[in-house]
């Protein structure tokens, strides 16, 4: 390479080649260069300096192979991001993720696929170590040992770039999702890596994992912190309207509050309406409860001649128009966390996991309110008792937890493998008969026959139920999907049938809502639908079933919904005492204004649908929406997510106890 007429200095050369992985990577998964490039050549300079320094301190030999191999764990680390966000459709946050890590070989045969799917990135990422193995036969690279100066050198040199890149993140706008925003309140990986880089979010993340999450500010409205206060009872109207609140002793919580998020996260709420009581309220007050998050459900699998069950308890309870299920942080720990919370899930870290190791006070989960009415409560689950740490987050909020390993018996073949996934359908027969004359009860159950892969080589599931769909007019992966699904169907009709042969269906009501999509076969979906989802927002609308064979009707709702107004909906028709204020979701039958969130900001509110993907405002009545309106909803969307997140973190409920009058 005749233009290059002296040797790169190694903190040259890694800053070149992070600066590359980076502006890749940026263009492989953004398809243009949407991240702040200033902020990308500074940190990309200052990680090559530092790295550079410390390798130019060895032999010549030494430095060869230390530079092979940082360059080497540099490509494959970003390989390894395009990988995971292929899977998984986010970034990986290597720290935060360490916990569950071991979890990631469950998926190996899902990750080989992605891998041959994402060969050309790969390839383009690869390409800085056959430049370095080229480079040193052609002398394009300096490999000799340095003197001391040049470590204190480009030591000097990372500090600048480091601090000249705080100085101009301190002197910009402090509005929320502003780069200041992003960078020290850890919004969302994903915005991390798309302003900053993967190298960024990843120190940023190891930093947190020592320091602590960094503390967040509300967008309080200073007018609209007066306490709400808890109505004087006045004769009874045809039908309560009144708030779905306690009377919660707010003053005594900020009297004694540790800390400011505490104090912020307590004038939040005081700063709240609440959602209103309606005519659904109590409609299953006293019922038993069976609430299923079902893996990998989407509205596609439901069809009346292949899943009649579901088709029935679909159209003939309440029927949702437009309920979603967006893709969360930590796949199905997260869709579980949304469902039975009413919270939404906080990027980098596996929320419901971390409500069961530090023992968070859980008071508004469905297993607790039920608790305090004497309810039988059990949970179930056809795969590993302890997968994702629900063995301590599922007691936590009042179950009985049984899964394989402390009672459920898997399905194995001759020579003793266990099957995988495991059936639905023995999930149902097997527990059955533990709560169904304990009434009332509560039972919950996290399914497994819909896991991903869709094929009958891979999925057991797909091959026991595939010559029920062989002959549909579809790809073998589709085919393999809906059959896996179809083990779902068999296990709500064996539940369906046992509920009415006792006599008790009319007063039990069944929840069934999925954890994610399947998101990692967008074309499945895409054909099931007869056309390409928009990725951003479309492709995450599913069904929500909630039903009684007590309804005589079913009662169709076409407010926008999502996964956390399960729990607020659920407490609201069994006529629980609970305080809507305290919960992100809302009661989806009550006259709140919809909204419903998504991880990137998107949103849907009552005025539009703001895609973040691509800046588009769809918008749903005659009124203009104005960037006014815009900002006001982009402000409370904020809230949302950071009073999750200090829920989460400040174990918020624990308050409670002795504050509620």
């Amino acid at each position: 390479m005749k233009y290059i007429k002296k040797p790169l200095s190694l903190p040259v050369f890694f800053s070149l080649v992070i600066l590359y992985l980076e502006m890749t990577f940026h263009l492989l998964m953004f398809h243009t260069f949407c991240g702040n490039l200033f902020y990308l050549f500074l940190f990309s300079s200052m990680f090559g300096c530092i790295i550079g320094g410390i390798c130019s301190m060895f032999r010549e030999r030494t430095v060869f192979i230390l530079t092979t191999a940082l360059t080497s764990i540099l490509c494959i680390f970003f390989c390894a991001q395009i990988v995971y966000h292929a899977v998984f459709q986010k970034f990986l946050a290597l720290f935060s993720m360490l916990g569950v890590a071991g979890q990631a070989f469950d998926f190996m045969d899902v990750i080989s696929k992605n891998i041959i799917g994402s060969l050309l990135g790969i390839l383009l990422l690869l390409l800085p170590v056959i430049f370095l193995l080229i480079g040193r036969r052609k002398n394009w690279i300096a490999f000799t040992q340095k003197p001391a100066k040049t470590l204190k050198t480009s030591l000097c040199i990372a500090a600048e770039c480091y601090l000249i890149a705080i100085l101009f993140l301190n002197l910009s706008s402090h509005s929320p999702y502003s780069a200041y925003d992003i960078y020290y309140h850890n919004l969302s990986t994903d915005m991390t890596v798309e302003e900053f880089g993967v190298l960024t979010m990843n120190r940023l993340d190891g930093y947190y994992l020592i320091a602590g999450k960094p503390d967040k500010t509300l967008q309080l409205d200073p007018v609209t912190t007066e306490t709400v206060a808890v109505p004087e009872p006045e004769p009874e109207p045809e039908i309560d309207t009144s708030p779905n609140i306690l009377n919660i002793d707010f003053d005594a919580i900020t009297t004694s509050a540790p800390n400011e998020n505490v104090v912020q996260l307590t004038q939040y709420f005081q700063s709240q309406s609440g959602t209103n009581k309606n005519e659904y309220t109590g409609l299953f007050k006293g019922y038993n409860v069976i609430f299923i998050t079902a893996e990998g459900f989407s509205k596609f699998v439901i069809d009346p001649e292949r899943t009649p069950t579901l088709y029935r308890l679909k159209n003939e309870g309440f029927v949702f128009n437009h309920y979603y299920t967006p893709e969360w942080y930590a796949s199905t720990s997260d869709g579980e966390y949304a469902n039975l919370t009413g919270l939404l899930p906080t990027d980098g870290i596996v929320s419901m996991k971390l409500t069961g190791e530090h023992q968070n006070n859980m008071y508004f989960t469905l297993g607790r309110q039920l608790e305090r009415l004497n309810y039988t409560l059990n949970g179930y689950h056809n795969n590993s008792y302890t997968y994702y740490g629900r063995d301590l987050s599922h007691p936590n909020m009042g179950y009985n937890w049984h899964g394989t390993g402390n009672w459920f018996q898997p399905e194995t073949t001759e020579s003793g493998h266990e099957y995988w996934p495991q059936s639905d359908l023995e999930l149902i027969n097997q527990s059955m008969a533990q709560y169904m004359d304990s009434e009332p009860f509560h039972t919950y159950y996290m399914s497994v026959s819909g896991h991903m892969m869709y094929d009958v080589n891979s999925n057991q599931m797909s091959y026991r139920n595939y010559d029920s769909v062989a002959d549909l007019p579809c790809s073998e992966t589709t085919k393999g999907y809906l059959a896996c699904q179809l083990e779902l169907e068999k296990a709500m009709t064996a539940l369906l049938a046992e509920l009415e042969s006792r006599g008790i269906a009319d007063h039990t009501v069944i929840v069934l809502g999925a954890d994610h999509i399947p998101y990692n076969d967008k074309p499945v979906c895409d054909e099931l639908a007869g056309h390409e989802l928009e990725s951003g927002i479309e492709w995450y609308e599913n069904d929500l079933i909630i039903w009684s064979g007590s309804m005589e009707e079913p009662v169709v709702v076409d407010k926008y919904c999502y996964d956390v107004d399960i729990l607020p909906t659920i407490s609201n028709l069994l006529g629980l005492e609970y305080d809507s204020r305290l919960m992100i979701g809302q009661d989806i039958l009550s006259d709140s204004e919809q909204l419903v969130c998504f991880p990137n900001r998107s949103f849907i509110s009552g005025k539009c649908i703001y895609n973040a993907s691509n800046g588009s405002v769809t918008p749903l009545t005659d009124e203009e929406i104005s960037q006014e309106y815009l900002n006001t909803m982009a402000n409370i969307v904020y809230n949302k997510f950071t009073v999750s997140e200090m829920i989460l973190n400040e174990d918020y409920y624990r308050y409670l106890e002795g504050n509620i009058h």
